[in-house]
C-alpha cells in the first residue's frame, strides 16, 4: 500500500495529476494495475489517498507538538508551524493554494480535499473558541463575526504569496527566507488577535488538552480515506 502511494505522490509532484496515468504508477510501484484497482476505484480515488495522507501526516505533527509543549496551542505558534509544515509538503502547499495543475480534479471533486478544507474551517472555529474560554484570544469569536474572516485573511493572504502568482516577486519582503516569512505571519496574529497578557503553564495544559479531542476526530476522518494504515498511523501520533 504505502509502496503505491509513494509512486503515485512521486508522479503526482513530477508531472501533475492530469499527466499521471494508473499504468505508470503500477510500473513506478512494481505492481500490476490490477493490484492498484484493488484498492482504489479510480485514479481520482487514488490521488485522494495521497492527499489525505500527505494531510494527515501535517495534522497528526501539529498534535505531536502540541502533546510534547502545550504552548504550541497559542494561536501565533499554532499558525505558525502550520504554516511552515504546508509550505514544506508539495501536496498540502498545491492544497492550500489552489493548485490545479497538480492536483487537478482532486482539489475540487474529491472527498479527501474537501473533508480537509471543512475539516480545518471546522476545527479552526472550535480551536478559537477554546482559546477565548482560557483567555488566550483578546476577542470572542462568537460575538465577532468578522475574526474568523480576519484570521482566515491574514493566514491564506501568507499561503497565497507562497504560490508566486504575477507581481509577488515585486512586493518587498518576498525574498525572505521561509522561516522569517512565518516570524512575520506571527508578529500580525500576536499583535491583531492574542491578548497582551502572557498565559500560565496551567491555561495551557487546559487548553490543549481540549485541543486533543479535535485533532483526533480530524486524524480519523481523514484516515478513513486510506484503506489501511500504511506510512501514517492515528494511534501512534
Amino acid at each position: 500500500m504505502s509502496r503505491i502511494l509513494d509512486a503515485a505522490e512521486e508522479l503526482l509532484l513530477a508531472y501533475g495529476y492530469r499527466k499521471v496515468t494508473i499504468d505508470e504508477v503500477a510500473g513506478r510501484a512494481g505492481v500490476g494495475k490490477g493490484t492498484v484497482y484493488l484498492y482504489w476505484t479510480s485514479k481520482r480515488d487514488l490521488f485522494a489517498a495521497v492527499l489525505a495522507r500527505s494531510t494527515a501526516r501535517l495534522v497528526a505533527a501539529q498534535f505531536a507538538a502540541v502533546r510534547a509543549d502545550p504552548a504550541e496551542v497559542r494561536l501565533h505558534r499554532s499558525i505558525r508551524r502550520s504554516f511552515l509544515l504546508t509550505m514544506r509538503s508539495p501536496v498540502v502547499k498545491a492544497l492550500a493554494t489552489g493548485d490545479h495543475v497538480m492536483l487537478g480534479e482532486v482539489l475540487t471533486r474529491s472527498e479527501a480535499g474537501s473533508h480537509y478544507v471543512l475539516g480545518k474551517v471546522d476545527t479552526t472555529a472550535r480551536y478559537l473558541a477554546i482559546l477565548y474560554e482560557h483567555g488566550l484570544l483578546a476577542e470572542d469569536p462568537a460575538t465577532d463575526p468578522t475574526l474568523f474572516y480576519r484570521l482566515s485573511a491574514a493566514v491564506l493572504g501568507s499561503y497565497l504569496l507562497e504560490a508566486g502568482p504575477p507581481g509577488t516577486d515585486d512586493i518587498p519582503g518576498a525574498e525572505l527566507e521561509l522561516e522569517a516569512k512565518a516570524d512575520a505571519l506571527v508578529t500580525t496574529l500576536r499583535r491583531a488577535f492574542e491578548p497582551a497578557t502572557e498565559p500560565s503553564e496551567a491555561t495551557l495544559r487546559a487548553a490543549a488538552g481540549e485541543l486533543a479531542d479535535l485533532y483526533r476526530q480530524w486524524l480519523a476522518d481523514l484516515a478513513g480515506y486510506l484503506p489501511q494504515a500504511t506510512s501514517f498511523e492515528v494511534e501512534e501520533v
